[in-house]
């Protein structure tokens, strides 16, 4: 992480690593490798990767949810990592940091309404709100959502698809909280709910002065709202930078992978899919794929020797990172053998 990045970070993430079914003797599953990042108040931050990329792991252990086995987590400047019992009961009651589950139908009790699922968060804060204060607080939240109040006496199965999620939303504002954690928030909606909440999102994140942090494996979902993307691939970050650079010019193939599958994304002069999936020749290395080596070597057409070890993230220009021994190469050895293919 950059100089520039960690500056006035809400959420900072340094070094974080995190292994499930450790035991005595046993090292366990490596999930995440080392990822350091950060989110600042009013800005959306995109997590994209493949499914198994560790991204929800990413977010849950900012939580608690997920056990941290190395590096640290920290929130408004407190650091969080590994809190349990008590301290974590009180970080979660202060409201300052929420999660917004991928499938609202199976995080929001069937049996509360509306109102009793937005006021919930409200009766167990630290510093509880009195009735009034709650019911006024609901309904502005209903409002904040785009919501009709006439909805607050429904049940979640009473509601469409997009209703739901902002009903999930709007529980996980109404603490009015620093930061949001939202995992793959509009996979389950079709188009039009989808573009509602992703404005949704957007228009929050300013009046609530609020870090997002948006957890998706559709790069065309986090085009349009988010300031800077992280890549993830095996638990790795492998890119992170402003997102109209990252998918303007990607620096790792990876990054380059998902932009050109992205037809949403791809321009016409952008690489095609094909140009970047991996062929032979390739080093022998590579089809065994080693822990030590680049997690991505297997899948690379440019692979080589070097690529044995694994590449650190290196900050360049501005507060672009990238983990890659070819991030000033590729692109232009493909470009000069290759013609450019379009859609």
């Amino acid at each position: 992480m950059t100089a520039e990045q960690s500056t006035d970070a809400l959420l900072q993430v340094e070094d974080l690593s995190v292994a499930f079914g450790r035991r005595a003797g046993r090292p366990g599953q490596q999930v995440l490798h080392g990822v350091s990042l950060q989110a600042r108040a009013g800005e959306i931050l995109g997590v994209i990767g493949e499914t198994g990329s560790g991204k929800t792991t990413l977010a849950r252990s900012v939580v608690g949810l997920s056990p941290v086995t190395g590096g640290r987590i920290l929130v408004d400047g407190a650091e969080v990592t590994g809190l349990r019992g008590r301290a974590l009961r009180e970080f979660r009651r202060s409201g300052a940091v929420q999660y917004l589950f991928q499938d609202p139908l199976r995080s929001l009790d069937p049996d509360l309404t509306v109102r009793e699922l937005i006021g919930e968060p409200l009766a167990v804060a630290a510093g509880r709100a009195g009735r009034e204060e709650r019911a006024d607080r609901v309904l502005g939240a209903l409002q904040q959502v785009g919501l009709d109040a006439a909805l607050a006496d429904r049940l979640p199965g009473q509601l469409s698809g997009g209703q739901r999620q902002r009903v999930a939303i709007a529980r996980a504002v109404v603490t009015r909280p620093r930061l949001l954690l939202a995992d793959e928030p509009v996979s389950a909606l079709d188009a039009s709910n989808r573009n509602h909440v992703l404005r949704l999102f957007d228009r929050l994140r300013t009046e609530l002065d609020l870090a997002v942090v948006v957890i998706s494996h559709d790069l065309s979902s986090l085009a349009g709202i988010a300031d800077r993307i992280a890549v993830l691939y095996r638990g790795r970050l492998v890119e992170q930078g402003p997102t109209t650079e990252v998918l303007s010019q990607p620096l790792h193939p990876y990054t380059a992978l998902l932009t050109a599958s992205a037809p949403s994304v791809r321009r016409e002069h952008d690489l095609h899919p094909a140009q970047l999936r991996a062929g032979l020749p390739r080093p022998a290395w590579t089809l065994a794929q080693p822990a030590e080596g680049c997690g991505f070597a297997a899948r690379c057409r440019f692979a080589e020797e070097a690529c044995r070890a694994q590449p650190s993230l290196q900050p360049r220009v501005g507060s672009r990172e990238v983990a890659c021994h070819h991030a000033d190469d590729w692109r232009a050895g493909l470009t000069k053998t290759e013609p450019m293919l379009t859609r």
